[in-house]
């Protein structure tokens, strides 16, 4: 019995391991450059970087 609780553990994250590496990435790579002159990830500008 211990057996097949053994075979089912690891068929689960082998069905686990594959699924993760089969999906899409969610967005694509960003350099440090992306980000350049911004305050946030988002690429939000400063408000103290802004022309008035």
């Amino acid at each position: 019995m211990r057996i097949l609780y053994a075979l089912a553990l690891i068929a689960g994250l082998a069905a686990l391991i594959t699924d993760h590496l089969t999906s899409p990435s969610s967005a694509r790579a960003v350099s440090p450059e992306d980000f350049a002159g911004a305050c946030a990830p988002c690429g939000a500008p400063c408000p103290s970087t802004q022309k008035k």
